[in-house]
């Protein structure tokens, strides 16, 4: 048994797997939300320019006080991709993103922001055993990889008008999550499992500026900048042989006796990874006014990540996106505020973005071509608004992957009301 073990050890680095799921999913610290797509259900496909109302967007905190009432909007969103040469499927469904807005007096604004920040979905196994000659034993297995969890993002903004009808806002986004992963090999009747958990935390600080060249043209300009870049506190737990098969280390005093015993080992190692993650990200937009309630987008993206990637982050996927550009364009039609007629009160979004990722390590070029169409239908005179967005790409990969299809549907509701108001009182 004790041998078994040692080979184990060797063997649990050198796993050669066919992957099951989205190749972004196992790169570095995962997916990020940020590259599926639409990030709000009532926004389109820019994170800086207004597509939820004429003058504001969701994601832009510089234009939040043009809000009149306050706000709140939750979006739920389904993605699912698939290779287009092979019968692999990847789907998952959850909040995109929760939004709470409170302008103050049309002259500044304070929000808080939660949304998932990154992703971790992969399951990796043999498709066959195979059999090793190792010394005198002939060892039959199978391997296996899993990897689930991810990081949260919790966002503190605020924005402020200054003279001239320029907007400037902030926010400071908390990062934080955990995942976990499972190596094993199976012999036989049993499996050598290895378990391990990662916990993740930093502090990121976000900039946004509105510069309006006339009123029917505006200039908008975005940072982020890392001011604790993300680490990660690793705990690797003992290697162990799970006789039941349930991927748990059980004491003597079970059923199933499991080697070694807990107690007789060291239950788990720590050690903190720094700079997991340190990104760097520029935007720039142009919004222009097309007709009366039409308005003409062009944005721009340069992401730079100059985090080291653990490596933890195995097997074969010790990767993770270096760098990004990508380019948006979309138009919108915003509702008539001041019209009774019911088709009025309706939103139409729809867009074209153009990505292209560059892997740290490989130098991999990954290329996303994706479509979106929405809409929006604003109820009651405060606003309420219910929005849907389809999203539809296709992502090309320079060493010969095959090329993935991504599709993403977004359902949210934004609610709107009078908070805060002192109330006078009646005389009686």
């Amino acid at each position: 048994m004790r041998r078994r073990i040692k080979y184990s050890t060797i063997l649990i680095h050198c796993l050669s797997l066919s992957f099951g799921q989205g190749y972004m999913n196992g790169l570095g610290i995962g997916h990020y939300y940020d590259n599926q797509g639409i990030t709000n259900a009532g926004g389109g496909l820019t994170k800086l320019l207004p597509e939820y109302q004429s003058n504001v967007s969701l994601t832009n905190p510089s234009t939040w006080h043009h809000l009149k009432y306050t706000h709140l909007s939750l979006s739920y969103g389904s993605d699912e991709s698939s290779m287009t040469e092979k019968s692999l499927l990847n789907g998952y469904s959850g909040l995109a993103k929760a939004v709470w807005i409170v302008p103050i007096k049309s002259k500044g604004s304070l929000g808080i922001t939660i949304s998932p920040y990154s992703d971790q979905r992969i399951s990796l196994s043999d498709n066959d055993s195979t059999d090793h000659h190792i010394f005198d034993d002939t060892l039959k297995f199978k391997r296996s990889f899993n990897r689930y969890g991810g990081i949260m993002s919790v966002k503190f903004g605020a924005s402020r008008e200054l003279k001239g009808g320029y907007g400037l806002g902030m926010m400071f986004n908390m990062l934080f999550g955990s995942s976990r992963q499972n190596k094993s090999i199976l012999f036989g009747g049993s499996s050598i499992v290895q378990t391990s958990r990662m916990r993740y935390s930093g502090l990121l600080m976000e900039l946004f500026f509105t510069y309006p060249i006339k009123e029917e043209i505006k200039i908008m300009l975005g940072s982020k900048q890392s001011l604790i870049p993300l680490d990660a506190l690793v705990t690797t737990r003992h290697l162990f042989d799970d006789e039941d098969g349930d991927g748990y280390h059980d004491y003597y005093n079970s059923l199933d006796y499991e080697f070694p015993n807990p107690i007789d080992v060291e239950s788990s190692i720590e050690h903190r990874m720094k700079d997991v993650h340190n990104p760097t990200e520029y935007l720039i937009g142009l919004s222009s006014r097309l007709f009366e309630r039409s308005s003409f987008a062009v944005e721009f993206c340069s992401f730079n990540d100059m985090g080291v990637s653990p490596s933890v982050f195995e097997p074969g996927l010790n990767d993770w996106i270096q760098s990004t550009y990508d380019g948006r364009i979309s138009i919108t039609r915003f509702p008539d505020d001041l019209s009774i007629n019911w088709m009025d009160k309706f939103v139409f979004r729809t867009g074209f973005t153009i990505k292209q990722h560059t892997l740290s390590e490989s130098n991999t070029m990954i290329t996303e071509n994706g479509f979106t169409l929405g809409f929006g239908f604003k109820f009651k005179v405060v606003g309420n608004q219910l929005d849907v967005n389809y999203y539809l790409g296709q992502r090309k990969y320079s060493n010969g992957f095959n090329d993935e299809l991504i599709q993403q549907f977004q359902i949210g509701v934004g609610l709107s009301d009078l908070w805060f108001v002192k109330r006078r009182r009646k005389k009686g």
